[in-house]
């Protein structure tokens, strides 16, 4: 055990998934870089270290996206997005990835931006970081789970950022108000879905597939995103394809059935659902009609209770200052997903928790060493 004086320095951090572990790291090497050591930090957590990271990126970790401007790269967060400005630009993408280049996790970036490790394994990420706390002597955790700050009264600062999962009594236990959590990024459950079950699309506005009760994918993903807030039942339009490539083929094959030439676009299983005159010629079909065919429209009755990948909500920005240190409370920060910020699929998500996570580092060890 690191011998500490009695004035040492105690930190506590209150989760140990991404944003947790991700912050405990930055402290640890912030103070190793500043020639640091009279502190200590222990880790709460009722459940293993970093079990959250393994579903991430259906189980590959998609560690972050590859857009290098921080107002384009924010505004993929339906909510967050400003806050986001100041956050990004003292911890981006750029640092993210040195930093797990220098734990040994070696990234590439996918063709539509998104970064994976080269192991393709969220596994291989949650080993690495974890062998790099083990490390360091001045960091512990400890299986409990915490409620509220009169629990670690003997700390000298406190950070929470224990997720967005039955957090509300948390959040609130600590003198911070909370904004409503809702689900996003999830499934859909729709009034009809045409008895699709299992069928794809490839959409102008994005993919996404059918499901038994509803639509899923990740364009509708991001509509639940869009949507957290919005009252059911609400109606959601789709652009299926171009409309004027359906009238250019229908102008040059007037003979073949509107179906047959509207299966160029979309799978004959929906193109069957939508099209009632399915054999009838296209030249017989009014162009209104035609035109219609490239709107998919839907009326959502609930989210999925399946599928759930983050929440919508969590503790006011208002509370807080640029570098997530809470104006209520002294020495008390939080970080990651507990944040009133959420993100859309790509990597967004998991960039929020190595960026903030490591905004609040570097505030508290400058809050220590100035002293």
């Amino acid at each position: 055990m690191v011998q500490l004086s009695p004035k040492s320095n105690k930190i506590a951090i209150v989760g140990a998934g991404p944003s947790g572990v991700y912050c405990a790291l930055s402290i640890l090497n912030l103070f190793k870089k500043n020639n640091y050591s009279d502190f200590f930090i222990e880790i709460f957590d009722k459940d293993e270290p970093l079990k959250t990271i393994l579903k991430t990126g259906n189980g590959r970790c998609n560690i972050t996206n590859y857009i290098p401007d921080i107002k384009e790269f924010a505004s993929n967060y339906p909510r967050g997005e400003k806050f986001l400005y100041s956050v990004f630009f003292k911890h981006f993408i750029f640092e993210t990835l040195d930093f797990f280049n220098s734990i040994g996790v070696k990234t590439y970036v996918e063709d539509d931006k998104r970064v994976f490790p080269v192991s393709q394994s969220a596994s291989d990420v949650r080993n690495k970081m974890l062998d790099a706390l083990r490390s360091f002597k001045n960091a512990k955790f400890i299986k409990k789970e915490i409620y509220n700050s009169s629990e670690l009264c003997s700390y000298n600062k406190i950070i929470v950022c224990c997720g967005s999962r039955n957090t509300d009594k948390i959040i609130k236990g600590f003198g911070h108000s909370l904004v409503d959590f809702k689900k996003a990024l999830c499934p859909l459950i729709v009034e009809n879905n045409f008895s699709l079950e299992g069928v794809s699309v490839k959409s102008l506005d994005g993919d996404f597939i059918f499901t038994r009760n509803g639509v899923s994918g990740p364009l509708i993903f991001k509509i639940s995103s869009l949507n957290a807030y919005r009252k059911f039942p609400y109606d959601i339009k789709i652009k299926l394809f171009d409309e004027n490539e359906l009238l250019e083929l229908v102008k040059k094959f007037p003979k073949k059935s509107i179906g047959n030439l509207l299966c160029n676009f979309i799978p004959r299983s929906l193109a069957k659902k939508l099209v009632l005159e399915f054999d009838k010629n296209a030249c017989e079909i009014p162009k209104s009609t035609v035109i219609n065919y490239s709107n998919l429209s839907l009326k959502v009755i609930s989210t999925s209770s399946f599928g759930e990948i983050v929440r919508a909500g969590g503790v006011n920005l208002c509370e807080l200052d640029k570098n997530c240190k809470s104006r209520i409370k002294d020495n008390l920060w939080f970080c990651g997903e507990i944040l009133d910020i959420d993100g859309f699929c790509g990597g967004f998500n998991l960039q929020n928790c190595w960026s903030s996570a490591y905004c609040v580092a570097f505030d508290v060890v400058s809050s220590i060493i100035k002293k």
